[in-house]
Order: structure tokens, then C-alpha cells, then sequence
């Protein structure tokens, strides 16, 4: 079905014109696209869904009469060559048949590989240069403070992607926000998603619906590090749902972990 010269002004629309038994096919390709990699922004390029990260390629799928293209760039398909040699291949391209089982943790391997490779430049701690940034803009106080959360959660948080998100730094794990930390007017507040559950009396739980706790830090010597590592190994295990609150329509689900 796909066209390069077709007009698509989203990826709901690319995804609605194709076949019904094609869509939900489509539709999980997209949501394994989103987990893998869900600082990439979604958009329509040659005629099909693609997604940047940093500005750059990421990966690209469309839908075809007989297979399901994916799209990741030449050096994600030579990275998994052994695992792609059961398709038909084309230059940075792979058809998977329609009708037969879609590699769908092979597509978020090579989602996932891409990304790494497109991630921001880092300096000393690993931390992306964007969170960095923005600690050193910060008040001297205040900047202690923001560099010992970021590598306290960086250390217990060591395979989660970590970005500014609505203008602070925050981690996620496989897409969903877990702790984050911003400049207030009265100090830096650390923020877990689900730290309402953690039942820590250092954690005031927010006042909205949602299941967030927090710590304001005035100072870097009220920082506890073997509290922060308690609530970070707890953050591992106790997360509600919020990278689909919106498809819930503002519903939060406790996540089994």
C-alpha cells in the first residue's frame, strides 16, 4: 500500500489507510518504536513513519501489499546481521511477510541500538551534555545540589535513559518517568513518579490524583545518599503507568515488575 508520493499528515492517518488486518500490525510496531525509544519525535518522511532522535534518523517502517518494511539505517541492520538473515533484505531495509510472526523484540533490539548511537555526547559521568547543562546553570548551592542527585540516580538507575523532560532532567525505564529533580523557588525538589508507594516518611506525597512523592534540598548536606539509594532500588520495582496515562485517559495502573 505504501507510496512515497502519498500525503499523510500523521502516523494515525499512514496507519488508518492500511488494510484492517495490516493496522494493529503497524500499530505495535509503532508502540515497540515509542518504548525503545520514546525521547525520538514521529513524523512523516518519504511518505511513511519515521522518527528522529537529536535531529537525526532513527528508524522508518511502512506497509506493503505483501510485507512490513523496517528501516533502520545501514548500520542497525549490519549490527544484527546474523539475526535479519532469514528475511529479504535491500539496502538499510528488511521486509518482514505480513501473515507470518513479526520479530517484534528483534525490532526494539535494533530500535534500541540505534538510539544508543544517536545519543547526546556525554562528558565526565556519563551524563548527557543537556542535563549537565543544565545543573551548571544553576546557583552554586543549588548546582552541588543538582550534581549529586544526577550521579546518585545515574549510579542506581545505570540502564535508564535519562533526558531534560518538560525542562528537568528525568529517568525513565523503558519509557516510563521514574525521578526527576528541578530548581524551585525554596530549593531542588527530587521527584519519584510512583514514589507515593515507596511508604518513606522522607517522601511528602504529592496533592494531586497521581502517585508522586518528593524531597525539597536546600542544602547538598541534607542529601542522604543511603536514603536515596533505598528509594531508587525501590523505584525499580514499585512504578505506576504513566507513560499510557493518556491512552487511559488519565487512569494510572500499577505496573507488576
Amino acid at each position: 500500500m505504501n507510496k512515497s508520493s502519498a500525503k499523510f499528515r500523521d502516523v494515525n492517518e499512514y496507519i488508518s489507510s492500511a488494510p484492517k488486518a495490516v493496522q494493529a500490525t503497524l500499530k505495535k510496531i509503532r508502540t515497540v518504536i515509542r518504548s525503545a525509544a520514546p525521547a525520538a519525535v514521529e513524523e512523516i518522511a518519504y511518505g511513511m513513519p519515521a522518527y528522529k532522535l537529536n535531529g537525526k534518523p532513527l528508524v522508518y517502517f511502512a506497509a506493503f501489499e505483501h510485507h512490513i518494511g523496517f528501516y533502520a539505517t545501514p548500520s542497525g541492520h549490519s549490527a544484527f546481521k546474523a539475526e535479519l538473515a532469514k528475511y529479504k533484505q535491500g539496502k538499510g531495509s528488511v521486509q518482514f511477510p505480513i501473515g507470518r510472526t513479526i520479530p517484534f523484540t528483534l525490532i526494539q533490539k535494533m530500535v534500541k541500538y540505534n538510539a544508543a548511537k544517536l545519543q547526546p555526547l556525554t562528558k565526565a559521568g556519563g551524563l548527557p551534555k543537556e542535563i549537565l547543562a543544565y545543573n551548571q546553570r544553576q546557583k552554586s548551592g543549588d548546582k552541588k545540589i543538582c550534581d549529586v542527585l544526577a550521579k546518585a540516580i545515574d549510579r542506581g538507575l545505570s540502564k535508564a535513559e535519562r533526558k531534560v523532560w518538560h525542562a528537568h532532567p528525568v529517568w525513565f525505564l523503558d519509557g516510563n518517568p521514574i525521578v526527576g529533580y528541578s530548581k524551585l523557588k525554596d530549593g531542588v525538589r527530587l521527584m519519584f513518579w510512583s514514589g507515593a508507594s515507596f511508604e518513606e516518611k522522607g517522601l511528602l506525597p504529592g496533592t494531586g490524583k497521581f502517585k508522586d512523592a518528593s524531597v525539597t534540598y536546600t542544602s547538598v548536606d541534607e542529601i542522604r545518599v543511603s536514603d536515596l539509594a533505598r528509594w531508587l532500588k525501590k523505584a525499580k520495582t514499585i512504578q505506576w503507568d504513566y507513560k499510557n496515562i493518556v491512552k487511559r485517559r488519565g487512569k494510572l495502573v500499577k505496573l507488576n515488575r
